[in-house]
C-alpha cells in the first residue's frame, strides 16, 4: 500500500522539482555574468605583491649584511655558536607561499649534542 501511495505522489514531486529548477534557471545568466567579470583590484594586487617581494629581498639583504658584520666580530671574540641563519625567498610572488625565516643555529646544535645525533 505504501508503494502505491509513493507512486501516486511521484507526479506532484516531479512538478515541484521542475518549478524550482525553472525559478533557478532565471538566475543563471545573471550569475554567469558575475562569474565572467574580472576582479577590479587584480592589477593593484599584483603590483602590491611585486612591491612586497622587492621589499622582502631588500630586508633580507640588509639583514644578511648585518649578520655577516656581526659574525665577523663574533669570530674574533667567540666561537660561532650564536650564528643566525637567514633564508631568502625571492620567488614569493609566483611560487609557493613561504616566509622568510631567521632561526638561531645554536639551538639545533645543542639539541643534536644532547640527543647524540652528531
Amino acid at each position: 500500500m505504501n508503494f502505491v501511495n509513493a507512486l501516486e505522489k511521484l507526479p506532484d514531486t516531479i512538478s515541484q522539482h521542475r518549478e524550482r529548477a525553472d525559478k533557478k534557471r532565471v538566475d543563471v545568466p545573471t550569475l554567469e555574468a558575475i562569474l565572467s567579470r574580472t576582479w577590479g583590484k587584480e592589477d593593484e594586487l599584483k603590483a602590491l605583491k611585486s612591491e612586497l617581494a622587492a621589499l622582502d629581498r631588500k630586508i633580507t639583504a640588509v639583514l644578511a649584511a648585518k649578520n655577516e658584520e656581526q659574525d665577523g666580530e663574533e669570530n674574533k671574540q667567540q666561537p660561532d655558536t650564536q650564528r643566525v641563519e637567514v633564508r631568502d625567498n625571492q620567488s614569493q610572488a609566483t611560487g609557493p607561499k613561504e616566509t622568510m625565516v631567521a632561526e638561531p643555529v645554536h639551538i639545533y646544535a645543542s639539541r643534536r649534542a644532547f640527543s647524540g645525533l652528531r
